[in-house]
């Protein structure tokens, strides 16, 4: 069985409609399939448990649609669930990690037909402020600093604003903003500094097409970690509009490892994970190795900016 979750707020309204079209795609080339309409993200969470252990399930919105699902397939008591993305959303950034944003009905429904998964690593992150032993799980990006904090801004804002959210917030706080001192235990080893932004990529982008982890794959058992260190304004506004190419990580300022395991610390800090508040450092960051069974239409090179 074939399950589609559908946001009916992504998209501005479209997911639910671009669902249905899928569904009878889909039932037409003989899978059965079904379409679910949560009320909510804590239903979109039960939905996406409760039928994990029946057939695949398809995420019809985006990022944040991606990431409820996921928490839902997380949490349904099986190895490797399967799920596959109809990217109906202002980012797509989940999506534009694991495949072609410029997919098809009829390339989605192929790989479906012939089964064509491969298992990807999932992140998983736990905050003082989650329950005990709860943690959050990501596909994308994992952040904080100062991309965290614009975040705060540009989630108040009105979803009519669409992707210039990010851009205003980082012009209302860059003024203000100092970097942090970053305690980072990486595999047991001391990477801690003084920074602007740290990101741990699962995958490779963020905040609509920006490319802070270039180079990470899902499917590699490994996160890329790119810190961007203390550094004047003038430099790391020279330095931001690179992100949207993955050329950023060339700069003298910007610092870039692998690790699959990390804890990290700073004052006043949040973290983000696929867009989504997690909570307020500390955090403890591992990676789950082949945890997902992702079905698609073959994935793009990583730093793709397709």
């Amino acid at each position: 069985m074939i399950h589609i979750i559908a946001n009916p707020l992504a998209g501005g309204g479209r997911a639910v409609p671009e669902a249905s079209s899928l569904a009878r795609e889909i039932a037409g080339a003989g899978l059965p399939c079904h379409v679910h309409v949560p009320a909510d993200r804590s239903e979109t969470r039960r939905v996406a448990a409760r039928v994990a252990p029946t057939g695949l399930v398809i995420a019809c919105g985006g990022d944040g649609t991606v990431h409820d699902v996921l928490q839902g397939l997380m949490n349904a008591g099986i190895h490797a669930p399967s799920l596959a993305i109809w990217p109906v959303g202002t980012g797509n950034d989940i999506a534009r990690g694991l495949m072609s944003l410029e997919i098809d009905r009829t390339a989605l429904i192929e790989a479906l037909i012939g089964d064509r998964g491969r298992l990807i690593d999932v992140g998983s992150v736990i905050t003082d402020e989650q329950d005990e032993g709860a943690a959050e799980f990501f596909l994308g990006v994992l952040s904080c600093g100062f991309d965290s904090t614009v975040n705060e801004r540009a989630n108040a804002m009105p979803s009519i604003v669409g992707r210039a959210r990010y851009l205003i917030g980082v012009a209302r706080e860059l003024p203000t903003y100092r970097p942090r001192w970053f305690s980072i235990d990486s595999d047991g080893a001391d990477k801690s500094m003084a920074a602007m932004v740290l990101a741990i990529g699962n995958g490779p982008a963020y905040g609509s097409g920006m490319y802070v982890c270039p180079g990470a794959l899902s499917d590699d058992g490994v996160f890329d970690v790119t810190v961007v260190t203390n550094t004047p304004k003038r430099t790391f506004v020279s330095v931001l509009p690179k992100v949207y190419t993955g050329r950023h990580i060339e700069h003298e300022s910007v610092v870039s490892w692998q690790a699959v395991s990390l804890r990290i610390d700073a004052p006043d800090s949040v973290v983000y994970a696929d867009g989504e508040r997690i909570g307020r450092l500390p955090a403890k960051v591992n990676l789950c190795p082949a945890r997902l069974n992702f079905v698609s239409p073959p994935p793009p090179l990583a730093g793709s900016t397709s």
